[in-house]
């Protein structure tokens, strides 16, 4: 998977947009939110990643993780009626060891965009070829990968944040605009779903935002349902289960990801000392996936 250096210059020169520092959400009141077809010229896009590469045995459900420094993301600007891509696409890279990226002095014809996080950080070992497509096994990591993402309005914010609960909601937004909802509707409704799906139901979806990892219990269930998704990932794409609550909305539906949930997660509460704080979460959880928590 590599290319030359030459090819390799030339390409992050015309395609890579450098990182900076992180800075806080904006609001640009001359936008419409009924004109969806906008002119967004030289604008910033700011961001954090989370990313499949923590493992169950060695990292807090406590602590937020973050994705390697180099690895690769990809902004993809979609059409407003339905968020199929344009064709504008951006690249960037995540900086130092804190998973932050940034896309600086882009232009664009639609507010909507599709951020995405590669499965790879780039190293004397693997540079990007310019390829995006990451749905495979990986011999060296021993399980499949997949690329995370999130879908943003960047009239309502420009600051987002990339992890597994984004990677869910995005492929729900997909299939409720598919089905005739505006971007707005199938957020409202694919939040709420996510939300309940997790053990959560009536708190507000914060996980496109940075501010997300202040909450103790949404960093908790974010780390929980990424654990489980890297334990699934040892024998089957994690994108059968984004696909799977994309079409439903509900992560009990098919009985193979459900019962595989509620095992792990049963198993990692025997695990936890008493009074541990994730144990109330699991419950809630397990209570979700058995239907008992609406």
């Amino acid at each position: 998977m590599k290319v030359s250096k030459i090819a390799y210059a030339m390409l992050m020169a015309a395609a890579l947009t450098a990182c900076s520092d992180v800075g806080d959400s904006v609001m640009d009141p001359a936008l419409s939110e009924q004109d969806n077809r906008v002119a967004l010229d030289n604008i910033t896009v700011e961001g954090h990643a989370s990313h499949l590469s923590a493992s169950t045995a060695t990292n807090s459900t406590m602590l937020r993780r973050v994705a390697d420094a180099g690895t690769m993301v990809r902004m993809a600007e979609l059409d407003s009626v339905t968020l199929d891509t344009t064709g504008v696409v951006f690249y960037s890279r995540c900086d130092g060891s804190t998973g932050e990226f940034s896309f600086d002095h882009v232009s664009l014809n639609s507010p909507y965009v599709k951020i995405e996080l590669a499965p790879y950080a780039e190293s004397e070992s693997w540079q990007w070829n310019g390829d995006w497509s990451f749905d495979m096994f990986d011999q060296e990591k021993d399980r499949f990968v997949a690329s995370y993402g999130v879908i943003v309005d960047l009239r309502k914010s420009r600051t987002v944040d990339i992890n597994v609960m984004t990677f869910l909601e995005t492929f729900r937004l997909h299939r409720l605009v598919y089905l005739d909802y505006s971007l707005a509707e199938a957020k409202e409704r694919a939040d709420k779903e996510i939300m309940s799906a997790a053990g959560l139901p009536g708190e507000t979806f914060d996980f496109d935002k940075r501010e997300f990892a202040h909450n103790p219990g949404h960093l908790i269930v974010n780390n929980l349902l990424e654990d489980l998704i890297l334990e699934w990932s040892v024998n089957l794409s994690p994108l059968q289960i984004a696909n799977s609550f994309g079409y439903t909305g509900s992560l009990s539906t098919n009985n193979l990801i459900r019962d595989f949930f509620i095992n792990e997660l049963n198993a990692w509460k025997e695990q936890k000392p008493e009074g541990d704080s994730a144990i109330v979460f699991i419950n809630g959880f397990i209570a979700a996936l058995q239907g008992q928590r609406k």
